[in-house]
């Protein structure tokens, strides 16, 4: 064989050899995008009502979904989700080592029990007038799995939209930006838990020390749960989906009243919550679209591309 010969033999197999590589990268990505899903489930151990909630929440995300293949997508996809993935899992016990240093160390300048008691129809009594059972396995479900699923169903969505500006956009208004803004309420307000302050017994039936008690009922204004919740729901509101829409609308919602069926949040701190929210979808916005974040996808796409092109 000449040299010529072997020279063209080389270039026609190369393209082979690496579409081949490309392959066997994307699968391997996309069962350890599956190992990653499956270990998001087993951190609070959803049941199968949540799997469920989740799943139908996936529904038409073709119609907000990006032209670009899973080839392009993927390797920055697991990544991002991957790095909230680790946050998620491993931020419970911070925020538990967070609520031990407030009970043990924290003097709140504004006392506001008494007064949010004070303040007619502000204890949420509208929303209790009618309580089956049903109803309240209902609501109890709903607020167990709300901090958790509501900020879950738009990022895993946003993952399967293919849309890393959309994930980045949902983590920062939803959980990012929020959790450490709200210390600043909860490190200077007290206010507790309205079944705690009113002296009823706790509907959630938590077996619950005094001084259990005490510190679980910590960090009422503004309310997260409602935050949270909310923050998706306005995202979720500029999706083309109308049924994604209308499903996190009615969960979301749902979270929020749940918050006062239970006694666990004032009126004005779901309102606060949901002005909270409003804010931080702006602010993730603002971070979004500003130059810095574009620039950082592009250098990290960038990154990626040269990994893969080597590999």
């Amino acid at each position: 064989m000449s040299s010529n010969e072997s020279t063209v033999l080389n270039e026609s197999t190369a393209p082979k050899a690496t579409n081949g590589s490309k392959k066997w990268l994307i699968l391997v990505l996309g069962a350890a995008t599956a190992v990653v899903l499956f270990f998001i489930t087993k951190v609070q151990n959803w049941d199968w009502l949540c799997l469920f909630v989740l799943v139908v929440a996936l529904i038409g995300t073709a119609q907000d979904a990006k032209n670009i293949s899973w080839e392009k997508f993927l390797p920055t996809g697991f990544l991002v989700l991957g790095i909230l993935f680790l946050i998620y899992k491993y931020s419970g016990g911070l925020w538990n080592s967070v609520v031990v240093w407030q009970t043990e160390s924290i003097h709140h300048i504004f006392q506001w029990n008494q007064i949010f008691n004070a303040i007619p129809l502000n204890d949420g009594a509208i929303f209790r007038v009618w309580q089956p059972k049903a109803l309240n396995w209902y609501f109890t479900w709903v607020y167990n799995n709300g901090f958790a699923l509501s900020y879950w169903i738009c990022i895993i969505r946003s993952f399967f939209t293919k849309d890393v500006k959309k994930i980045a956009t949902f983590a920062l208004a939803g959980y990012l930006l929020q959790v450490p803004f709200v210390l600043v309420f909860y490190n200077t307000v007290l206010l507790q838990e309205v079944w705690y302050v009113q002296g009823v017994p706790d509907l959630l039936h938590r077996v619950l020390t005094p001084a259990q008690q005490f510190s679980t009922t910590l960090n009422c204004f503004p309310s997260l749960h409602t935050s949270i919740a909310f923050s998706g729901f306005l995202l979720a509101m500029r999706e083309k989906s109308k049924w994604f829409r209308w499903w996190v609308g009615i969960y979301s919602i749902s979270i929020l009243v749940a918050t006062l069926y239970l006694k666990i949040h004032w009126v004005l701190d779901v309102f606060a919550g949901m002005l909270f929210a409003y804010g931080c979808v702006k602010l993730a916005d603002w971070i979004v679209n500003a130059g810095v974040f574009p620039y950082i996808s592009r250098k990290f796409t960038g990154t990626i591309r040269k990994i893969r092109k080597n590999s």
